[in-house]
């Protein structure tokens, strides 16, 4: 009986461990989008990391000195980086929370500047086309509007203190008007300004004057937020929890997307959500070290990146933010390896600009 006991024993950690380290199989081609190779979907467009990537800007010394010693002279995309926005005429913004500043890179000026602060930090921010500046401050818990020139428009709420903020929690109650705990993004659509804070869990929607319009409450755990313009619902991605949520534009709960995991096809700490023209919903994913594609039904249709940490164009280092402007031009910001990557998405969007413009590639201007 006992010897009997000892095999079944055996027997049954040996299954335990077959099935444990059982791999999925599946067939690569099922997850290459598209199918057909010679139908490429993106086009890499610009590489930024310093004031050098930009023509005519370099500097007297070598480059092989300044990346050994560094140079004041020139500006890093900062590795220290968490959040991005684009005005989509040729400036892209950069939230550098740690550092108290905001770097802007200028395709048009061909430079980057930054906007250092004594006292903001900003966490999230968002532009919208005419240049108007929205963030989210950690410091002081707020969002605001600020100018090139550092000066604060307007400001809306507070940080709650930790007194307070465990009063909620025994209460389990975080509807307090105005009160922020960890503001993880701003999102600016259609003269709405839309600020997460993944720890309350709530969604506030704001005019672009800083006043409250609603709360939606019991997100769970928000990240990032986008606004699919085709339905105009709204979708936030939990890093937390690995996956996309689903409301409508009135606030009310619709459904979710995707699941956590670290294959190919799921979220593993995702960070940064947005649409291009078509429809098609992107997401930074910070573990896998690359950004996914999917459609509005959770299809799983492209992933780019080595799948580990890569200096190479076409693999990222743990990128931190997406955001997609309105001519299909995708910026990621890949901080850890100080660097800016824009990338076209060849949908009918630049297939109808080709086709209207002689020259060869107008989506590419700004």
């Amino acid at each position: 009986m006992r010897r009997s006991y000892i095999l079944l024993l055996i027997a049954t950690l040996f299954l335990t461990i077959s099935c444990a380290t059982k791999q999925p199989v599946f067939k690569i081609d099922e997850y290459v989008w598209p199918k057909e190779s010679a139908n490429p979907k993106f086009k890499a467009v610009r590489v930024i990391a310093n004031s050098d990537e930009f023509p005519n800007k370099a500097s007297k010394k070598s480059k092989l000195l300044k990346e050994l010693v560094g140079d004041i002279n020139v500006k890093w995309i900062d590795y220290r980086a968490i959040r991005l926005a684009t005005d989509g005429r040729g400036r892209v913004y950069i939230a550098v929370p740690i550092a108290f500043k905001i770097q802007i890179v200028d395709f048009i000026k061909q430079e980057i500047r930054e906007v250092r602060f004594g006292s903001i930090m900003p966490c999230a921010i968002d532009v919208t086309k005419d240049g108007r500046i929205f963030i989210g401050d950690r410091a002081s818990g707020s969002v605001m509007e600020i100018t090139e020139n550092k000066k604060v428009l307007w400001a809306y709420g507070r940080k709650v203190n930790d007194k307070d903020f465990d009063r909620m929690k025994k209460k389990k109650n975080f509807d307090m008007e105005g009160v922020y705990k960890d503001i993880s993004d701003v999102f600016v659509y259609k003269n709405k300004i839309y600020v997460t804070d993944q720890i309350l869990g709530r969604i506030d929607v704001l005019t672009l004057d800083g006043k409250l319009i609603k709360s939606i409450k019991n997100a769970p755990a928000p990240t990032a937020i986008t606004v699919d313009p085709q339905s105009e619902d709204i979708y936030l991605v939990s890093k937390f929890i690995g996956k996309v949520f689903i409301f409508d534009k009135e606030g009310n709960y619709k459904g979710e997307l995707l699941e956590p995991g670290d294959n190919m096809w799921a979220l593993n700490f995702p960070n940064g959500i947005d649409f291009d023209s078509e429809g098609h919903i992107y997401i930074v994913d910070i573990a896998s070290h690359g950004f996914k594609v999917y459609d509005k039904k959770g299809t799983f249709l492209y992933y780019m990146g080595d799948q580990k940490p890569s200096v190479y164009l076409g693999g990222f280092n743990n990128p931190k933010d997406l955001v997609i402007d309105d001519k299909d031009r995708i910026y990621i910001l890949d901080a850890p390896n100080k660097r800016l990557v824009v990338l076209q998405y060849l949908g009918e969007l630049y297939k109808k600009g080709r086709r209207n413009m002689s020259v060869d590639e107008p989506m590419l201007r700004w």
